[in-house]
Formats: C-alpha cells, structure tokens, sequence
C-alpha cells in the first residue's frame, strides 16, 4: 500500500461516519461457515474462493478481510482491478480468471498475479514482455463458451516449454451442469478433462493444481486425480443444487451471509379509491396506511416484484403495493405500529423474503439477484 494511501486510510478512520438509509450486513461468521464446510467435505482439495464481480454483490474487500483468517492458495477474481482491490486488505496470491487485453499486460504485477490463458495470443504477449509468470490453462470440455480446445492443447504446451519465463501451473475446466440432477452430462465433461491432463503429463510437465468442481459438483463428486475447486455461489449461502438431488441434503448447514436493512422514509394515509405513483397500478380498496421506503429498482430490485413481495417489520410480512420505481418503494403498513426512521428488511437472514424467494418471484437465479445489489449501498461485516 502507498504511503498516499495509507494516509486516507487513516483519514477515513477520523471522520464521523455518515449515516445511510440502506445498508447491507454481512456475517462474518456465516462466511467461514461455508468455507469450512466445503473444506470439511474436500478435506484433500485446495478450496479457492471466487470474489469475481463485487464478491457476487457481498463486497469484495469485505469479503477478502474475513478470509484472511483461512489459509488459501489463491482468491480468484475476474480482473487486474479487482486484485489490486483485494490486494490492500488481503495477501493471498490471487487469480485472474477472465479475458485480459493482451496489450495491458505489461502494465500488471505478476509477482503476486496468476492469469487464465484462453488463447495463443495472450501467450505470445506474455512471451514478448519477458515477465516471470504463472499461467492456468482452461480447457474447453464441451461447454462451447471460451477456452483452449482439447485439440490444441499439445500445441500449447509445447509452446509453453520453449519459455522459461512461463509457468504453466494448473488446468481446470468448468462444468455445464453440475447444478442439474442428472450427471451424464458433467461426467462426459470429465473423461474430456482427463484426456487434456494426460496430454499435458505427457509433455513432462508437473501440474500443481487440478480442478473442474464448482460449488454444486463439489458434494457430488470426488476423485484424487484432482486437487482443488472452486467455490463460488455457495461460499455466499446458496445451495445451487435441487431439492430433489440426492447431494442437496449435504449442504443444509449453509448460512446466509448478507442481509439487507432500509429505512422508513415517510409514512401517509391512503383514502379509499385513491391511488399513488406511476400508472396508477393498484388503488386502495380501504383506508390504508402506506410507508415509502428508499429501495427500487436501482438498488437491488427487479420490476416484476411490484404487487409481488415483501419486506419485513419485527417478524410481520409488510407487501409491496404499486410499482416499483427507480429508487422508491411503497409498502402497505395499515396493521402495523411501525414509524418514520423504524428500520425494515429488505433482504432477510431469518424471514421468508430472503434471496430464495426474490429470485423465484422476479422469475431468474440467485446469482442475479446478489449482483444485482447497487455497489453504492454501504456493507458492513458483522
């Protein structure tokens, strides 16, 4: 860190913290929970945690503070900008997972980087610049998406091999449905895998790391040709595996990791047949008392959870009536003793309007649910 930076650390730290309406939880405690029952079930696999994309909405240097308490080979991150993010709070030598532009390269550090290599072009760039590097060859098991087809990976390697510069250090591929309850498909995906690892050992080259698991193949399957996964959406709470899956069970003590509280901005009284805000999309059958809470669709959620969620007030169910806007809700509190400045959940760790439910009610996945979440709303761990 620079001394510049070391003094607006130390700035920050003097100032009265400024209070805000929305702010996101996260536990502490929930995270190395999931951590370590991951570990638990993989004792012999190298667990890398993947804090692409704001750590899935979590906050990705919040979330690399609390694993600095966890031994780890690697943090895996989706660009130079979110390494050099972990990097002031977290040393663990870190994974770039996703495309860099060849011609950046020689402006990053790879002292403490390692790159995902996806095509002969970054190779040859890596090979110009004359860095000592660490480089994970991804290859392409008939997911179709990206990466080094089998084909060409003894090409790759023997280029690899005239390069003293290059490490090549590990091989992984990703699975196209591991989350789904039939595995034929992830298992074609693994005789492929093997077939890349025997060309590579062929070569003479000693691979450290070997991995193809995610968070839902991870309880599905084991095997000692490989030696670390990746954990991804569960590390966050998420089982991505159906409730009918022989394997879903094994992740029943998962713990939700975020939760996020808003503030009662305004409260006012609803005649009956008035109506309120745009369209005019719902209108009062009663005398209503109605709360406007500053959430929207800029915040954190999705349109189509207008007249379709709820948020929650000391264990009471409160629904959202009208249409969501950019950054208001409106919510039906006729029944309540609730105030302007009282706080309400958005998001829950205990009740039902936790991320399960918004993502079933908005009609997609949890993952875009969490990274839907705005980078302006303050985290804080607990």
């Amino acid at each position: 860190m620079s001394i510049l930076s070391k003094l607006l650390t130390f700035k920050r730290r003097l100032e009265t913290p400024f209070e805000t309406l929305n702010k996101i939880y996260i536990s502490k405690e929930a995270i190395l929970n999931n951590f370590d029952l991951f570990q638990d079930l993989n004792p012999d696999y190298s667990i890398f945690p993947v804090l692409k994309s704001n750590a899935y909405g979590h906050w990705i240097k919040e979330i690399a503070k609390i694993l600095k308490e966890r031994k780890l080979d690697y943090i895996v991150v989706d660009s130079y900008y979110e390494a050099l993010k972990v990097r002031e709070v977290n040393k663990t030598p870190l994974l770039l997972i996703w495309y860099t532009l060849p011609r950046n390269l020689s402006n990053m550090d790879f002292s403490f980087v390692s790159l995902v290599v996806y095509d002969f072009e970054t190779l040859s760039e890596l090979v110009r610049i004359w860095k000592r590097i660490k480089i994970h060859l991804k290859v392409d098991t008939w997911m179709n998406r990206q990466w080094i087809y089998l084909e060409q990976v003894m090409d790759f390697v023997q280029e690899v091999k005239k390069h003293e510069n290059i490490i090549l250090e590990w091989i992984c591929t990703h699975l196209a449905d591991a989350d789904s309850k039939d595995n034929d498909y992830s298992q074609m995906q693994i005789v492929k895998f093997k077939n890349a690892i025997e060309i590579i050992e062929s070569a003479w080259i000693k691979l450290r790391h070997k991995h193809l698991s995610n968070s839902a193949w991870a309880v599905k399957f084991k095997d000692p040709c490989f030696s670390a996964l990746r954990l991804w959406i569960s590390l966050y709470w998420v089982n991505p595996l159906e409730k009918s899956d022989s394997s879903h069970d094994d992740l029943n003590y998962l713990k939700l990791a975020l939760s996020f509280e808003s503030t009662v901005i305004l409260i006012k009284d609803l005649k009956k047949w008035e109506k309120v805000s745009y369209n005019w999309t719902y209108e009062a059958t009663d005398d209503m008392k109605i709360a406007i809470i500053p959430v929207g669709y800029y915040e954190a959620l999705s349109r189509k959870l207008s007249n379709n969620y709820f948020y929650n007030f000391s264990g009471k169910n409160l629904p959202i009536i009208w249409r969501i806007c950019m950054n208001l809700t409106v919510i039906d509190v006729t029944w309540t003793d609730i105030k302007v400045w009282d706080k309400v959940e958005i998001i829950s760790a205990k009740h039902d309007n936790n991320i399960y439910e918004i993502a079933s009610r908005s009609e997609t996945i949890t993952y875009e649910c969490f990274t839907r979440l705005a980078e302006s709303i303050r985290r804080k761990i607990i």
